[in-house]
Parts: structure tokens; sequence; C-alpha cells
């Protein structure tokens, strides 16, 4: 059963890289279980450096051998440094944190990836009756103030908003930062975790559901390596409800600033914070968007938008309309709800409605010009679309659209972040 990955395991010692087929061959051990662990568990063994095609593999590890892989990793990170052990405790972290759960007073004590924005991630959704012991560790005069500033950060990650209100309130009456805007600086940390204050509130900015964006089999160019391929990860073949949405287009024409079409709802999906409309047209001066900044839309009765300001004269950038298609949306399984952008390395599908923003830099959480309230997310789109002459749009030199929506003034807000 396991040639294949032995094989596989062999050439590349031997070969690295120039190995013949790598990714074909690798791809092709996923259509078995047994191959896909074997391998990811002796590539763990072999190899101390990262490499990518071990990240990728991880994808494809059912959950109870990922369990095994986390046993394994853990014991050996107790007697070394290895970058390929961190890499299977952040995956973990974004795909399955709940097996992590049961080692993380020992992953808090051996603190793995230290340093890196995904440290904390291992404390995801952690249950009420495992938080009171890192609360309890948070508030202890015995605790040195690095590891309190790590527990609060790992109590945010929790999303628990009675701890989220806990651990900010000790954050902020206990100056547990030494920043001047000490308030900003805390609500910048909860919006890493979709939260942020409204009203003196902490309150989720994010919507209900979690759902991925499904593509024509032929929308995107064929011609990407079979590892960046947008049929290949298990994101992008996700199994779809029926009801399809118009996708790309153009709403006005403007030589130098057209106003783009995204996507209409002629019946707004359930589940999103969307009230006293029967349908919605989501719409972008995409130009003016990455020369210039986020912009805004109001929606009349029908869900239609209108650009809030003047419309911009664009100097630089010169993206053309997304190219026409029907969407259609997938229920997001429980492994992808949680998705980042660095470690998806252009391999995941991070077309989402709903759920939380995979932020490329800082939480940029924006503000409704009409009611001057933090808005609550509603999408993102990745970049690589294809456009109507068979090029690319790009968000910035290659990032995410943010798209934000304000219920109670029907405004829609649109920001992009890059490298």
């Amino acid at each position: 059963m396991t040639n294949k990955a032995k094989q596989l395991i062999t050439d590349f010692k031997q070969n690295g890289w120039q190995t013949s087929n790598l990714y074909e061959r690798l791809f092709k051990l996923t259509s078995n279980s047994g191959d896909t662990f074997y391998f990811a568990a002796e590539f763990l063994k072999i190899f101390d450096e990262n490499v990518t095609i071990f990240n990728d593999i991880l994808s494809y590890v059912d959950k109870s051998q990922f369990a095994d892989l986390i046993n394994l990793a853990l014991d050996i990170l107790k007697r070394q440094k290895n970058e390929n052990a961190e890499s299977v405790i952040e995956y973990a972290s974004l795909q399955f944190p709940e097996l992590l759960h049961s080692n993380l007073e020992y992953i808090f004590d051996l603190k793995p990836n230290t340093s890196t924005y995904y440290a904390d991630y291992p404390w995801r959704n952690l249950a009420n009756d495992k938080i009171q012991t890192f609360k309890a560790k948070f508030i202890s005069s015995e605790t040195n103030i690095t590891d309190k500033q790590k527990l609060f950060r790992c109590l945010l990650e929790t999303r628990n908003l009675e701890t989220i209100n806990f651990a900010y309130d000790y954050a902020l009456n206990n100056q547990l930062f030494d920043i001047e805007n000490i308030e900003e600086y805390l609500v910048a940390h909860l919006e890493l975790v979709g939260y942020t204050k409204r009203n003196g509130k902490i309150e989720n900015y994010c919507q209900n559901i979690v759902r991925h964006f499904r593509f024509n089999n032929n929308y995107f160019s064929n011609d990407r390596p079979i590892h960046l391929s947008k049929k290949q990860h298990p994101t992008w073949n996700l199994e779809t409800d029926e009801t399809k949405y118009k996708f790309g287009g153009i709403l006005e024409d403007d030589d130098n600033n057209p106003f783009i079409h995204l996507v209409t709802f002629d019946k707004i999906p359930y589940g999103l914070k969307i009230s006293g409309l029967s349908s919605l047209t989501l719409g972008i001066h995409i130009r003016e968007l990455n020369e210039c900044g986020a912009v805004f839309y109001q929606h009349d009765n029908f869900g239609k938008p209108s650009k809030i300001g003047e419309i911009k004269d664009i100097e630089i950038c010169l993206d053309l309309p997304i190219k026409e298609t029907e969407i259609s949306f997938a229920e997001t399984p429980n492994r992808w709800a949680f998705q980042n952008w660095g470690s998806s390395n252009s391999r995941e599908n991070l077309f989402r409605l709903g759920g939380e923003p995979t932020w490329i830099q800082s939480a940029e959480v924006l503000v409704c010009p009409i009611s001057n309230e933090k808005m609550d997310f509603l999408m993102q789109l990745d970049t690589d679309l294809p456009d109507i002459e068979n090029g690319e749009v790009y968000f910035g030199s290659g990032g995410i659209c943010y798209v934000f929506w304000c219920d109670k003034t029907k405004v829609s807000g649109f920001i992009m972040q890059c490298t």
C-alpha cells in the first residue's frame, strides 16, 4: 500500500526539488489515506527543515490520523527543533484545533512557532471548562509579564465572549501592555479574532454562516502548475447547493474608473445579517480601491448601489472588469472554517461568504461613513480572478478584497490588503 509513498520520500531525499513529477506523484498519494499518512509521518521523522510539499500533504490527512501526527510532532519537539513538527501544530490549529486542546498546557510551555502570528492559534474555540486553567494562570501574580501577554492573546483565540471580556478588562485595568493608547491596541487584537467594540460593548462583527464560492470548472486558467491549480485543494471542490448568482461584469462603464459588478444576490443567502432587502447587488470601483483605498456605497430599496462621495480620477491603476460567470456557494466544513492567507500559500480557495476575514495584515474593520459604527464583515474575494480580456484581476499586488456591510444604513464598504 505504501510503496509509492516510500519511493517518493526516497527520491526526494536523493534529488530534492529535482525529483521527477514531484507534485503529480504527491497528489496521487492523496487518493489513499494510508499512503497520505505514511508520507506525512515518515517525512516528519526524516526531515527537520520545512518544505512546502510537507505543508501541502497536511490538507489531505484524515482527522483521526492527524491526531497521530500531532502526537508524533509533539514527541519530536520534546527532543529537538523541527520545522515540520511546528508546521503540524500550525495546520492542526487551523484545521482541527480541538485535537490540540488536551495538550495546551504542554504547548504553552513548549511554545512552538514562537514569534509567529499563528503561535496562539491552538487555543481557537477552546471549551469553557478548559479555559479556566488559563484564566487562572493569566491573573496569577506568579506569571511573568511576557507569559501574561501571551495568555491574553490565547484567551482571545478561544472566541468565547465572556472570556474575551475578562481578558480585555484585565489587560486594560492592569496596563498589561506598555502602550500609550492601550484601548486602541486591545481593540486591534479583538478584531483579529472576529470581535470589535461598538457603543462600548465587545461584539462579533462576522456573519453567522461560512460559505465558499464555487466557480465553473473552466472559469480560471488551466495553465497553472498542479499544486497551484484552482481545482486541486479540497476547498475548491466542496459540494454546492443549486442556487446560482451572477458574478462579474460591469455596472457602469467608464474609461477612467469603471463601476465593476461583483455579485448579485437575487435572494439574500439565508443566515446573512442583511434585513429589509429582497435582493442585493455589490459593485466596486476597483481601480479606485487599488489606488486610493476604501470605497463605500449606499444601497437603495432594491439593493442597488451608488457610490458615496465623488468618483475619483485614476492615474495609475488600469484594472479591467471581472469576467462574467455564475457562482454558487458551498457550506464550509468545520475543517476549513478558519483559513490563513500565509498558510494557504496560494493553494486554498479563499473566496468566502461570511465567517471571519483571512487578514493579510492587521485587521481593518471598516467604519460606516453614515452611522459612524463599525461594520459587519460580509465576504472576501481573493486575487487572480480572470478579467474580460483573459488577463487577471489583482487586488493590490495580489491580495484580498474585504467586503463589509452596515445593515442600519444599507451601506457596503470595501478595503484591500496585500503584501
